[in-house]
């Protein structure tokens, strides 16, 4: 690509390679404490949080991907845009606000705080590296694929070039770093998709395009005309027309149940991304969660009605054979890079641009969100709660570039895997696990801990299964989240119905939390903050204080009040 369009295809990538580098890198000059690392010091605005936010989604497979799944399969290739966008409704009803009103760093954090359970908190963990690590494999295989057609790069150097920058500037500016970056990335996309449409558009108008599609007569021979009868294409144009009738035809790639099950996965899936949740905790406030959460839905609705139309024009003006072959193989994500083509060289380097802005984006949101399970789950949570400030931030830097690592060689080990589908298993486990657990958790007071642990085994497992079965062969249903969502809700309400008989005591503390994440004005939600490592004097101040103004102090703090208490009455006899 770069020799036949010259070298602005490449400068461009280049420039925006090192914009996000230098910004990245110069961010860790403000990453001083263990809340500006792994949530931005809970101080990003609405346009920067929402920006961020949209830019950490829009990964390769949506600004490559989509498009090209509507050149190649027509109208089912709509439902990814559909899906995609829909989950922030839900998000925007449901999630965003309670979430950041609870005050947590990551999702195992809300697992473990809600109810209290250690065990609840491992499986959040496994969950979030499962999910993280099939998107990150896949954004992995397309970093290479992409450097390959903008650049010549092989597809090895490609991936190991990429994958160490990304990693280096996440490891040393943190969320603070990834949240500025990402912002420039998104503004970057948005603009690539938008700007050369406004160029290849007045050439070809969007319901002609369609209108053309459609009517088209199987008849040999036959020439598709305008409005007024004229002529719309050359005699060339015209013979890319043969099966445009199926292409704009519903059901034809999947059954109708199969579409059901994509868009529930989608639309969940969404709900329930880690790397996406863990944002919302970076606003300093619900109200601006929300917010930041209604301009996401105008940001990415902006994109995703931009993707049908690059998918349609690039199948009725190029044909359906209009790929570029690597090693044998079709690309069908060349096909952005193929269409901005027809708009001039300019329009071709602002979509590569826009490609290296996209997975630069999504990668350093996974590597945020599998780093922040290693280092502050487990690591600070879990292995070595009384770690200092400084030990918890070196683990967090080294989990960074151990776990960038890793997906560098995992995406050399996946080279030839379908990436589609594996963003799509990605968003179906995740549909399946979190997002039934934080709807149910945050909504039913009377979800239990049980209830939520079998929920999250049981949706995660059958998702598993059924994938794996239709790899074996035993099946043809790829798409498995109309059936395991459903049942990961129904295990949360038969287990929590059979284990309510819980102690008073176990009671008062799930209802605590559930109050933290629904009243915005009481003191409590701001007890349910998590404070960056506290020493252990801090804990036992908070303690006494909560004691003495007769507030309902967390399980660990009645804990330390009551041992103080029978000390002193020891000391007193």
């Amino acid at each position: 690509m770069g020799a036949e369009g010259g070298l602005l295809p490449i400068i461009a990538p280049a420039i925006a390679l090192a914009a996000t580098r230098y910004l990245g890198i110069s961010a860790a000059r403000r990453t001083a404490t263990l809340d500006d690392y792994w949530v931005a010091g809970r101080s990003v605005d609405v346009f920067t949080n929402a920006s961020a936010i949209s830019s950490n989604y829009l990964s390769a497979a949506s600004f490559l991907g989509v498009a090209a799944v509507v050149w190649a399969s027509g109208f089912d290739g709509v439902w990814y845009a559909t899906g995609f966008a829909a989950g922030y409704i839900l998000l925007l009803l449901f999630i965003a606000s309670p979430l950041r009103r609870f005050g947590q760093y990551t999702i195992p954090d809300f697992c473990c705080g809600r109810f209290d359970s250690d065990r609840l908190r491992h499986a959040g963990i496994a969950w979030t590296c499962v999910i993280s690590a099939l998107y990150i494999i896949a954004q992995m295989v397309g970093v290479g694929t992409v450097m390959e057609a903008i650049t010549g790069i092989p597809f090895v150097w490609g991936v190991i070039l990429l994958g160490g920058i990304i990693t280096l500037y996440v490891a040393f500016g943190g969320m603070t770093g990834v949240t500025v970056a990402q912002m420039m990335q998104f503004w970057i996309m948005i603009t690539a998709m938008v700007l050369p449409l406004m160029v290849l558009l007045p050439r070809h108008g969007y319901s002609e395009l369609l209108m053309h599609a459609y009517n088209q007569s199987e008849v040999a021979g036959e020439v598709a005309t305008t409005i007024e009868g004229t002529p719309a294409f050359s005699d060339q144009e015209s013979e890319k027309f043969a099966s445009l009738r199926q292409w704009v035809s519903p059901f034809q790639k999947y059954d109708l149940f199969s579409s059901v099950s994509l868009l529930v996965a989608l639309v969940c899936g969404t709900a329930g991304l880690p790397h996406i949740l863990a944002r919302f905790y970076t606003n300093p406030n619900a109200a601006k969660a929300r917010w930041s959460t209604v301009w996401v839905l105008v940001f990415i609705g902006v994109f995703y009605i931009t993707c049908p139309i690059w998918g349609t024009w690039a199948r009725v003006t190029l044909g359906p054979e209009a790929v570029i072959y690597a090693d044998g193989e079709p690309n069908p994500n060349s096909m952005m890079l193929l269409t901005s083509r027809e708009a001039g060289a300019w329009a071709q380097a602002l979509v590569a641009a826009g490609a290296v802005a996209a997975l630069l984006s999504t990668v350093s949101g996974l590597l945020i969100a599998l780093s922040s399970a290693i280092a502050h789950d487990f690591y600070g949570e879990l292995f070595r709660p009384n770690a200092s400030d400084r030990q918890k931030m070196a683990v967090a830097k080294f989990a960074v570039i151990v776990c960038g690592g890793l997906a560098i060689v995992l995406g050399l080990a996946f080279r030839h895997a379908n990436i589609a589908w594996m963003v799509g298993l990605a968003f179906a486990v995740a549909a399946s696990t979190f997002f039934p657990l934080l709807v149910c958790g945050i909504w039913w007071r009377r979800m239990t801990e049980q209830g939520a642990f079998a929920g999250l085994i049981v949706g995660g497992v059958i998702s598993a299964v059924m994938v794996i079965g239709r790899l074996a062969g035993l099946w043809q249903f790829d798409q498995p989240a109309i059936i395991s969502v459903p049942l990961a809700f129904l295990t949360i309400y038969l287990v929590s119905k059979a284990t309510a008989n819980q102690p008073q005591e176990t009671w008062d503390k799930w209802e605590f939390a559930f109050h933290c994440l629904h009243d915005p004005d009481s003191d409590l939600s701001e007890e349910c903050e998590v404070e960056p490592e506290p020493a252990e004097h801090e804990l036992l101040e908070v303690s006494a204080q909560t004691a003495e103004t007769a507030e309902v102090p967390a399980h660990e703090e009645i804990e330390t009040v009551e041992r103080e208490t029978d000390a002193d009455s020891e000391g007193s006899s």
